[in-house]
């Protein structure tokens, strides 16, 4: 393995960490939406579409670099690297598939073990529809690290092509 194939896997695990941590937040725009219905007639309505359109505009961003980060490995790889990273040779303890599947683990771990808490102090004080809201948004959280842990080694042959 050559020196730059460790930037491209390490560009590659900061674009799949961006990718799942971005795509987590998802329900909780569908959570802001349903909430946002129920003040649209409030004074407060204004602030929160225009909280509403950056937090649109910051998951567009955030999707795009990631997508960005993993289709232009290479791209990026070749603009980082100089020619002697490309003929050093380094010994790591495993190939790319089983460092791809460690960093999914490691990052659905990460997303489950920031969200169960969460999850069960919802579920513990739920008492309007909001908290029902919170919960099934935290709920997707938690299921997303748990896809990211029970599919990694699947993920992590598809990112080793």
């Amino acid at each position: 393995m050559k020196k730059s194939d460790i930037y491209e896997i390490t560009i590659k695990i900061l674009g799949v960490y961006l990718l799942v941590s971005n795509l987590s937040k998802v329900p909780g725009f569908f959570t802001f939406l349903k909430t946002f219905n129920a003040l649209s007639g409030s004074d407060h309505a204004s602030e929160q579409m225009n909280l509403f359109w950056l937090n649109i505009i910051n998951f567009i961003f955030m999707l795009a670099l990631s997508i960005f980060l993993i289709a232009g490995t290479k791209l990026i790889t070749r603009a980082v690297t100089n020619a002697t990273d490309k003929q050093e040779n380094i010994k790591l303890f495993a190939d790319r598939k089983v460092i791809y599947e460690i960093a999914l683990i490691i990052i659905g771990g990460l997303l489950i073990v920031n969200n169960v808490p969460d999850l069960l102090y919802r579920i513990y004080n739920m008492s309007s529809e909001n908290d029902k809201n919170a919960v099934i948004s935290s709920i997707t959280r938690v299921f997303v690290g748990i896809l990211a842990v029970a599919f990694g080694k699947r993920i992590a042959i598809f990112f080793a092509k």
